[in-house]
């Protein structure tokens, strides 16, 4: 008969990094920076939204058009550029948006 020796080890914890105070400092600040861009763009965007009149001047499709400018425009701002998030915000595709931006004159220099 065999004998085995049975040693009594204590289990194995997972290792855990230790959190450096800094760096969670510094992603906090960050996240809290971009939250202010946001709100700050959400407010730029309350106070541009101006109602026209309806009259002799008033042309459908310039509106149609400058309407869609400001939606556009406030997507990219809250997107940081991205047309990719702009579209998915949108609802619209990746090359559809593209394709606004292009004919509305919007391409960033």
């Amino acid at each position: 008969m065999s004998s085995q020796y049975v040693t009594a080890t204590e289990p194995r914890l997972p290792t855990v990094h230790a959190i450096d105070p800094s760096r969670l400092l510094h992603e906090k600040i960050e996240n809290l920076t971009s939250l202010v861009s946001s709100l700050s763009a959400a407010v730029d965007d309350l106070e541009q939204i101006e109602i026209p009149s309806i009259g002799e001047n008033f042309n459908f499709y310039q509106e149609v058009d400058r309407f869609e400018t400001h939606l556009i425009r406030s997507a990219l701002r809250l997107t940081g550029g991205s047309q990719v998030k702009a579209a998915r915000l949108l609802k619209l595709k990746a090359t559809t948006l593209n394709a606004k931006i292009k004919t509305l004159g919007l391409l960033v220099k």
